[in-house]
């Protein structure tokens, strides 16, 4: 594959951290976006945040059941690119991506069709379920954009260009301060 870079070549402690850092760093910028959203929607008051709390399991969830395929395909492509078979490694590629999306969609469309069923193990009051509900259907419509990132984001660190997830992300991070305030307080 174009542009990996051999791990095995070069001192083995700065290889690693020439790795690690990037994927450190992209981890601290997904948090930095909850914890910049959580800001913003705190100032729509208390009922907001509930709303947007009690959805945060099932994003938690989502993210983890985004990192079943983004493991996958690391240790694909990975072992593919360490066996010297780039071949492999580029019939996995798209393979972990066809199957992120897969996932997304189904997991997306049944937190979309039973959100209102969901939410209502909460026993929240009507208006924050309410909004909990709307919540949890309109992040669900971005589930498969989160999915294929995290495949993305497998396939380059399988290949050695754990930076290129992390600029995309901080460019993101960047974005999402700017267009926060706007979207939250400007449209609601």
């Amino acid at each position: 594959m174009q542009g990996t870079k051999d791990l095995t070549k070069g001192p083995i402690r700065r290889q690693l951290f020439n790795l690690a850092m990037p994927i450190m760093g992209t981890s601290f910028i997904q948090m930095a976006y909850s914890i910049t959203d959580m800001i913003w929607v705190g100032r729509l008051g208390s009922e907001a945040v509930a709303a947007i709390g009690a959805v945060g399991i099932l994003t938690w969830m989502t993210s983890s059941i985004s990192l079943l395929n983004k493991v996958g395909s690391e240790v694909s492509v990975g072992q593919s690119i360490g066996a010297q078979n780039p071949e492999n490694a580029r019939t996995y590629a798209p393979h972990n991506v066809t199957i992120s999306l897969l996932i997304a969609c189904v997991w997306g469309m049944i937190l979309f069709i039973f959100a209102d069923q969901i939410i209502s193990f909460y026993k929240l009051e009507t208006s924050i379920a309410s909004n909990a509900s709307s919540y949890l259907r309109i992040i669900s419509t971005a589930f498969p954009f989160y999915f294929l990132s995290m495949a993305f984001t497998g396939i380059y660190n399988a290949s050695g260009q754990s930076k290129i997830p992390f600029l995309i992300s901080g460019t993101g991070l960047i974005v999402n301060m700017i267009l926060d305030p706007i979207f939250i307080l400007g449209f609601g």
